[in-house]
């Protein structure tokens, strides 16, 4: 058995290439949470040279001084950003405590790093992308509706990913109760009429259908044809893409944003072939997304079902 829980006596030699290259990138990935978690949890500046690690920081932090306004506007306390600063920092690290939500954030940023590197470099729409003007353009209402809801939420993000910011609103269901339920935790033996407030409202002011990440799903499975548009990053954008890539792979979405990462190429190839994608299709893709790594020479030979069975033997089917 190899490392990825796959028979490796089985494999041809370019399976046994990316299988080992997966192997390798499923042990980066969890080394990943807890390097993130340690960086975060010292506040030595020195350790915040890096982009990625600084923007997952700050999301967690914004996330934390959310729910504390929230409260402190219920409990009608004069200054609410205030008191957020100053309980924020040990709200943020008892967040980021979650692995998947420190994964989410790393996603998120990735993606969004991505983004503005192929607007510089191939200038690709980071809001919006030829498929998305489509979508806006069909004789479909439904579709039409979704793309400019879709359209207004991509332009949020790129505000949001340069501010430093992560809306509750836009937390997956999973993470978005972890987010209360650490905050309720935390905000145990002050105003508990004021907590629960805020609960209600931060609750009714949540619509998981609505989130960026849901648009992006309902519209991948608009596109049609098998979403095989929405796979071409050059045509569809990177969110878009990479929600296509999820579905159409059948892989968790944080799981294929972290594999754009260079230390994820294996993953990524597995993913795209898995897809249905064609090896000329993919290597289309590495030439937008990771300019200077070339396909092996055999890739050409593998199936998309093999490329299928090698990813779902992977020990790492979610982040965190």
């Amino acid at each position: 058995m190899n490392e990825s829980g796959t028979n490796s006596a089985s494999y041809s030699p370019i399976e046994a290439v990316l299988a080992g290259e997966l192997a390798r990138g499923d042990l980066v990935l969890g080394t990943v949470g807890p390097m993130l978690g340690m960086l975060l949890a010292n506040h030595d500046s020195a350790l915040f040279s890096d982009e990625i690690v600084a923007n997952v920081r700050g999301m967690g932090l914004h996330v934390a001084r959310q729910t504390l306004v929230a409260q402190a506007n219920a409990a009608g306390i004069e200054d609410p950003f205030a008191f957020a600063a100053e309980h924020g920092d040990a709200l943020a690290e008892s967040l980021a405590r979650n692995l998947q939500f420190l994964g989410h954030c790393h996603a998120l940023a990735l993606e969004h790093r991505l983004a503005m590197q192929l607007d510089r470099r191939n200038a690709i729409d980071p809001v919006l992308s030829p498929l998305l003007q489509s979508l806006i353009a069909s004789s479909d209402t439904d579709t039409s509706q979704l793309a400019m809801a879709l359209l207004a939420a991509q332009a949020r993000f790129v505000q949001q990913q340069r501010r430093v910011e992560l809306p509750l609103a836009e937390l997956p269901p999973p993470l978005f109760e972890h987010a209360l339920s650490v905050w309720r935790a935390q905000a145990g033996g002050t105003d508990e009429n004021a907590v629960e407030q805020a609960d209600k409202r931060l609750r009714d002011a949540y619509d998981p259908h609505a989130t960026r990440l849901a648009l992006l799903e309902r519209a991948a499975g608009a596109v049609g044809d098998g979403m095989r548009p929405a796979l071409s990053i050059g045509h569809a954008g990177t969110g878009l893409f990479l929600s296509a890539l999820a579905l159409a792979a059948g892989q968790d979405r944080d799981l294929v944003a972290v594999s754009i990462n260079e230390s994820q190429v294996g993953r990524l190839a597995l993913a795209l072939r898995a897809a249905g994608l064609k090896p000329e299709q993919i290597a289309e893709q590495f030439v937008l997304i990771h300019p200077g790594i070339t396909l092996p020479g055999a890739f050409d030979t593998l199936r998309a079902d093999r490329a299928a069975t090698i990813l779902a033997a992977s020990d790492r089917q979610a982040l965190g």
